[in-house]
């Protein structure tokens, strides 16, 4: 029997728990670094699963490490879980399809390497605060990825994708600071605060003829003034800036600077910036990773394609820099988006629920053939290897 058959019928028989655990985390819609009851429900299961729990991981009171050791010194297979929601949208990324198909993987290739008497170190990370808190980033720094030989996961989306691009990401706030004053009586005596931000809005978008076909801009202005009778002293505006990696992201940052320069020395305002998340690096394919997810994908009825558009960002490019890393969308329907509430209903709906049985045994499989496979092994770890080397 083929190891994707044989992990289809283990993870059948864990499929009604797992919904169950991916329909409670729905409802639940806990904010990143508040998903209490979201890492409960998933690492006591785990540990009905025979998984060894190791909760507060990282100083982080909602991450946890879960491992599972079957056998004598077998290579390690880490997968990845992400459970927290979006404010207003609830889980319009599909995080709690992303939980569920993580520990269930997890669980289904410890079950797989008893069956077959096969060494290996199983592990489930679970990972808070993707949605800007950079829960992964955290968890590298701490070691909690150090002895891992591959790290996998995949993502809700429209399609199904074995490489989609992931963009590297820097946020900042902007805050222009002028002068208060009557805005009817005397706005002479004002240094209008509102006409910086709103010129350095305007300044972002005159920058895209410049683009490259990965680059973006886009934000908000979060404060313009308090009263219309009132010249604005301070007003803010958030801004994701966003690329294919670091270097040009960097570049991108540069243009940004020098536009909230400008609108400040146009208006006479002064201006300050800092960071209000974690960078995000791009996601770096491991190709003997995506060959292998590719074949898998077909053995689960799924026709993988090849997308031109980027996505989003995600902490996951942090650890693709640090060590081989597997990150893959899994189709819920095309001409869905994320980030709507569109998406949040079809991550609780039937479509959901088979992305989850599915996505969660092309992962238990994926980690099944590489531990029987030395020579994926070996190309695994030299492809990262190269990929290094050329950075």
């Amino acid at each position: 029997m083929m190891i994707s058959q044989e992990i289809k019928e283990i993870v059948a028989t864990k499929a009604e728990q797992l919904w169950d655990i991916a329909h409670a985390i729905h409802g639940l819609h806990e904010l990143k670094f508040e998903e209490v009851e979201s890492a409960s429900l998933l690492t006591y299961w785990l540990e009905e699963q025979g998984f060894e729990v190791n909760r507060e991981v990282a100083g982080m009171k909602t991450a946890f490490v879960a491992h599972r050791i079957v056998g004598h010194h077998g290579p390690t297979v880490a997968f990845v879980a992400e459970y927290d929601a979006l404010p207003e949208l609830g889980h319009a990324c599909g995080h709690n399809v992303i939980a569920t198909m993580s520990v269930g993987a997890g669980a289904a290739l410890a079950t797989w390497l008893e069956h077959h008497n096969r060494a290996g170190h199983v592990m489930v990370i679970g990972s808070p605060g993707e949605e800007g808190g950079g829960g992964k980033i955290f968890l590298l720094d701490q070691g909690a990825f150090a002895h891992v030989d591959i790290a996998m996961m995949l993502h809700p989306a429209a399609k199904d994708e074995v490489a989609p691009e992931y963009l590297a990401r820097e946020g900042i706030d902007v805050d222009f600071f002028g002068v208060a004053a009557h805005a009817a009586a005397a706005p002479e005596k004002g240094i209008n605060a509102l006409d910086a931000v709103v010129m350095f809005y305007q300044m972002l978008h005159a920058l895209r003829p410049r683009f490259r076909p990965s680059d973006r801009i886009h934000g908000i202005i979060t404060h313009g003034g308090d009263s219309p009778n009132v010249i604005p002293e301070h007003t803010s505006a958030r801004i994701l800036v966003r690329s294919k990696d670091a270097d040009r992201v960097h570049d991108l940052l540069t243009w940004v600077e020098h536009a909230a320069e400008a609108a400040a020395r146009g208006t006479g305002c002064q201006f300050r910036w800092s960071r209000f998340v974690p960078f995000y690096n791009n996601v770096r394919h491991n190709s003997s990773l995506v060959a292998l997810a590719d074949q898998v994908f077909r053995e689960f009825d799924r026709m993988p394609v090849t997308m031109a558009e980027a996505h989003g960002s995600t902490d996951m490019g942090n650890v693709s820099h640090v060590l081989p890393s597997f990150h893959a969308n899994i189709g819920l329907g095309d001409g869905l988006v994320t980030h709507t509430h569109g998406f949040c209903a079809a991550a609780d709906s039937e479509a959901g629920r088979q992305a989850m049985i599915d996505g969660a045994g092309i992962l238990a499989t994926m980690g099944a053939r590489y531990v029987s496979d030395l020579g994926l092994q070996q190309a695994v770890r030299e492809n990262f290897d190269g990929m290094t080397q050329d950075n």
